[in-house]
């Protein structure tokens, strides 16, 4: 059964921008990228390159497509970050198995290698970002931000 509160909240203004859970998503994101982006600053990684190394660390073989929603970035930004990761020798490219037309991305050696001077840096932020949460509310908080990202994604 539906919150009428709930209803009720999101159709008036709030008092406060901290009142708006976008807002608040923004703000953190925003701010989980600064921090990221100094700490990777002696990499010679950007943000996006970042995001798509780690990626692929996880997920190898995705597609540009794949990419572009799990490091939220555009096509034409992806684009670039693959030819310069790829010129840099930390990616390369290969035709789909069952379809020609599709590319899929892959971590050479030094990729995998970059990937995981990455990794450490992401859980490190995301360490800090749930400091003094109790385990309880860290759970509530997955839940509700996967919910959150359900509402979104759903057409």
């Amino acid at each position: 059964m539906a919150d009428p509160d709930a209803q009720q909240q999101t159709t008036r203004q709030p008092d406060d921008l901290r009142g708006l859970p976008s807002y608040l998503l923004t703000r953190i994101s925003h701010r989980y990228t600064q921090a990221v982006r100094k700490e990777l600053k002696g990499m010679n990684l950007n943000t996006s390159s970042a995001r798509v190394v780690a990626a692929l660390r996880v997920l190898p073989g995705l597609t540009v497509n794949e990419l572009c929603n799990h490091t939220i970035s555009e096509q034409p930004t992806m684009s670039h970050a693959l030819d310069r990761l790829e010129k840099n020798g930390l990616i390369f490219r290969q035709v789909h198995k069952d379809d020609s037309r599709i590319r899929q991305v892959f971590l050479t050696d030094s990729g995998c290698a970059q990937a995981d001077q990455v990794w450490p840096v992401i859980l490190q932020m995301n360490t800090k970002m749930m400091q003094g949460i109790t385990d309880r509310d860290r759970d509530i908080t997955m839940r509700t931000l996967a919910k959150i990202f359900e509402n979104l994604d759903r057409k």
